[in-house]
Formats: structure tokens, sequence, C-alpha cells
């Protein structure tokens, strides 16, 4: 069965958030300087590129990325593609037919943006209706093909439409070579206590 890998590469010159700091690579020893080993340590946003954002990222009591159901990041879902205009809208939502999913990753022109490389603020996010029409369908688990789900100047109305209803946001999916239909996602994000989102490796694999 064919394994797709939906995450981005991290590095200095990743693709970030508009206020994101680049993610540095430090190298604390080096084989090629007379070291015994070679050993980095990182210092980058946790939600720099392919990542989960835990409710704590917007509710000041919210659940935190090690506390949420492992589950949550494993098993059936589905690759929506879509058409929106500025936004992903409730109309959006309605058409794609989603009764009975859990997991829905969406695909769009976004998918494109990705590929410059740099910020685009261009990109199509989820408008609050749309965010609200998911929740109203049982969705457990949204994802889409840019770095967040909402635009710069909608961050808190649209994270809190999906958060304050336990709806886990899976951000910064590579879905540029992935056929639209269902497949068994595995994206568990890194176990951090106490944090608000966590970098993740996110893989579709085919059903059989």
């Amino acid at each position: 069965m064919k394994l797709y890998d939906i995450s981005l590469t991290l590095s200095p010159e990743s693709i970030r958030w508009v206020t994101a700091q680049p993610l540095e690579l430090i190298g604390r020893k080096r084989m090629s300087k007379g070291d015994t080993n070679n050993s980095s340590s990182i210092h980058t946003s946790v939600h720099a590129g392919t990542h989960v954002d835990a409710p704590f990222h917007f509710l000041p009591d919210g659940i935190t990325i090690e506390a949420l159901p492992l589950e949550t990041f494993i098993g059936p879902a589905r690759v929506c593609a879509a058409e929106p205009g500025t936004h992903i809208t409730a109309a959006d939502v309605a058409k794609a037919n989603l009764q009975g999913e859990t997991r829905v990753l969406f695909k769009t022109r976004n998918s494109q943006l990705m590929k410059k490389g740099v910020y685009d603020a261009s990109f199509a996010p989820f408008s609050v209706d749309g965010a609200k029409a998911l929740v109203d369908l049982g969705v457990k688990l949204v994802g889409l093909d840019y770095l967040s789900a909402a635009g710069a100047s909608e961050q808190v109305v649209v994270h809190r439409a999906f958060l304050d209803h336990g709806v886990i946001l899976l951000e910064g999916v590579d879905l540029s070579e992935v056929p639209p239909g269902r497949y068994e996602l595995f994206c568990p994000p890194v176990k951090l206590a106490g944090s608000d989102g966590a970098p993740c490796r996110a893989v579709l694999r085919e059903l059989a």
C-alpha cells in the first residue's frame, strides 16, 4: 500500500508563519571539528512546519498537547478537494458531503502557495461559519494545506470556533501529491509537556 508523507521538511529555509522566527539547527558537536560525535539542538516555534494545535493555544485552561488522546491522530481520514474563494466557508463544507467523517484534510489552492517557500497572505483559511459547519458535523480533526487554519487577522475567532469544541487542528500538511479520497492517517505530535502545539510527522496510507 502506498504511503504519502504529507509533512513539510523543517530547516532554516522552511516556509514559516508571517510572525514566526526561522528554525535554528545548532551544531553543538561536530566530528568534522574533532568531536567524538555529532550532536545538535534546535530553536523553533512549536507551530513550525507540519504541526498540531492543542486547545491551550487559544484557551487559557485548554488541554495541552501531551494530554490529547493518541487515537485522535491515528485512523481513517478523508482528503477533500475544495475550491474556495477567499475562505473555506460553510457552503464549501456542505458541497464536500462530509457526513460521518471523523478526520478531514482540505486540499486547496494553498498546496501550490506552499511551494513558494515564503508566507503568502492570499492563502485560503477557514471562515468562522466554515469552522462551525465542521463542528456541527462532528469532525474531530481538521487539516489544512497551509500553516494556519485562520487568516492573520482572524486567528482568535476561527481557532476558537474549532478549539472551543475540542476539534484538533493539523496545520501545514503538504497534500500537493495526494489524490482526494479516503486514507489512514498517522500524525501523533511530539509529546511536549504543557505545550500549546507540537510538530508532527504526518503520513497517509492508502486503504486496501
